[in-house]
C-alpha cells in the first residue's frame, strides 16, 4: 500500500469510528454535544453522501440539505425513538402503517422493517410529493430490500384531491411543504388516497407535513367510518399553526393521548 493509499485508509478508519461514537452518545445534553462536535470532525469539508449504517439499515445520506437524514446518520438515538418503538408493537400482522410526509424514509423503514422480520403481510404506504426526496426514499428502500414492503405516493394530501402548491426548502429538504405559491404537485384527499390503495383497515398513521396536518386530517375525520380511522397516530405537534384545534377534534373521536414527546404527540384509539 502506499503512502496516498493509506492515509485514504486512515481517514476512512478514523470517519467510521466517530460515526461509530456518534451513534452511542447517551440521550442527554451533554451526549447529544458531544455527538454534534464529533459528526462536525466526520463531515469536516466533505459535499458528497455517505453510505453508512444507522440502526441496522444501510443508507445514502445526503448531508448538506436535508436536516433529518444527518440527525438520523449521527443521532438515531434522538431521533424519535420512543414514537418509532410505539409503532413497531403495535403493528398488526396484515395491517397497513401510512407514513405522511415520508422525507428519506426514517419511519416508513421501521415500519416496513417490522413487518418484513415477522413474515406479516403488513405494508407501508410511504407518501412524498418531492421528487428528490422520493429518489432518496427508493435508494434506502433498495439498499434494505424492503420495496416489497412500501408503496410509494408521489404526491401530496391536501383537504380534496386535484392539484396543490408544493414549496421546496433547498437549505432543508425535510421542511418542505405544501403552501400558497409553489409547484404545482398531484395531491388527493386521505380518503381517496386510502380507496386508490383498496385500504380497510390502517394500524398507524404518522404525519408530519410542516403544519397543515390539520387540512389533511379534518376532512377525513368528518366522513370516514369509524372502522378506517388508524389506531394510532403519531403527529408532529403543530398546535401553533393549525388553523382549527387538531388535537381537541381527535379527541373527540375517541382518541387519548398516550404520549408527548420533544417533537410528536401519539395518540391511540379507545378500546
Amino acid at each position: 500500500m502506499n503512502e496516498l493509499a493509506y492515509r485514504a485508509y486512515k481517514l476512512v478508519f478514523w470517519q467510521r469510528w466517530l460515526l461509530y461514537m456518534c451513534q452511542r452518545m447517551p440521550v442527554s445534553w451533554i451526549g447529544r454535544r458531544l455527538a454534534l462536535w464529533l459528526r462536525k470532525l466526520v463531515l469536516l469539508g466533505r459535499r458528497v453522501p455517505v453510505d453508512a449504517v444507522a440502526e441496522g439499515f444501510r443508507l445514502r445520506v445526503h448531508i448538506r440539505d436535508n436536516v433529518s437524514e444527518r440527525k438520523y446518520l449521527f443521532m438515531p438515538q434522538f431521533c424519535d425513538p420512543d414514537e418509532r418503538a410505539y409503532l413497531v408493537r403495535h403493528l398488526s400482522s396484515d395491517g397497513v402503517f401510512l407514513d405522511i410526509g415520508a422525507n428519506a424514509g426514517i419511519y416508513a423503514l421501521t415500519a416496513a422493517r417490522a413487518y418484513a422480520s415477522g413474515h406479516r403481510k403488513g405494508y407501508v404506504i410511504a407518501v412524498e410529493p418531492n421528487p428528490v426526496m422520493q429518489e432518496r426514499l427508493q435508494t434506502n428502500l433498495r439498499f434494505n430490500q424492503l420495496e416489497a414492503h412500501v408503496k410509494v405516493a408521489s404526491i401530496a394530501l391536501a383537504a380534496s384531491s386535484g392539484e396543490e402548491a408544493f414549496a421546496v426548502n433547498l437549505d432543508n429538504l425535510g421542511e418542505s411543504g405544501c403552501a400558497q405559491h409553489g409547484q404545482l404537485v398531484p395531491a388527493l384527499s386521505l380518503l381517496d388516497l386510502l380507496a386508490a390503495h383498496c385500504v380497510t383497515r390502517l394500524d398507524g398513521i404518522k404525519i408530519d407535513v410542516e403544519g397543515t396536518e390539520d387540512e389533511i386530517l379534518l376532512p377525513f375525520l368528518a366522513v370516514a367510518s369509524a372502522d378506517l380511522f388508524p389506531r394510532f397516530i403519531i403527529i408532529e405537534d403543530s398546535t401553533r399553526r393549525w388553523k382549527t384545534d387538531l388535537l381537541a377534534v381527535l379527541l373527540q373521536h375517541g382518541y387519548i393521548v398516550v404520549g408527548r414527546y420533544k417533537m410528536n404527540i401519539v395518540l391511540s384509539i379507545k378500546g
